[in-house]
């Protein structure tokens, strides 16, 4: 539909409508609280560009998204390496927490989410293996109940990580990757 107008009529200052007023320029933080680093000169790579076996080290910025319209939200873990002005983005599909913020029912053998299975694992895994070894001896394929934004504020309160690209599963074309260290 189209606004007509009167060609004839005059339009005085007192006939504009608007709303205005002041806020606080908003700094934009991570999910622990840090302010995030500029890294607009940096050169940015993806998951893509990386190869299995590919080891990744740098600054860790963890941001936590929520889709309005989807089944899952998703974590963008930024690793930063300031030494050669260079960034990865690397993203981890999580369901959507319940009203206490527990993710259930995580699956190694679940496509979608497995970076979230291996998120997990790698921290669980690098503070003691025995956190991802069952009484048998045999590694968890399944994380029943996790609390994932403190996961992820864990992480992203650290100076440094180290991660590794891996295999996805078997019948993915997708690859994944795991936490080995963090300082």
């Amino acid at each position: 539909m189209a606004m007509k107008s009167k060609s004839n009529e005059q339009i005085s200052f007192d006939d504009l409508e608007f709303e205005a007023e002041y806020e606080e320029e908003r700094t934009y933080t991570t999910i622990s609280g840090k302010e995030y680093i500029d890294v607009s000169t940096y050169e940015k790579y993806a998951m893509y560009d990386f190869d299995v076996g590919d080891e990744i080290q740098g600054t860790p910025e963890l941001t936590y998204f929520t889709n309005k319209d989807k089944k899952y939200d998703s974590i963008r873990v930024r690793i930063i390496d300031d030494t050669s002005d260079e960034y990865a983005d690397l993203y981890i599909n999580v369901p959507k927490p319940d009203k206490d913020g527990y993710i259930t029912n995580i699956r190694k053998g679940f496509d979608f989410y497995r970076t979230c299975f291996d998120f997990i694992y790698g921290i669980l895994r690098w503070k003691d293996e025995t956190n991802v070894v069952n009484t048998d001896g045999e590694e968890i394929n399944k994380f029943g109940k996790v609390n994932i934004c403190n996961f992820a504020k864990f992480v992203d309160q650290m100076n440094r990580v180290y991660v590794k690209i891996t295999e996805g599963n078997s019948d993915s074309d997708y690859n994944s990757w795991i936490i080995l260290n963090m300082e």
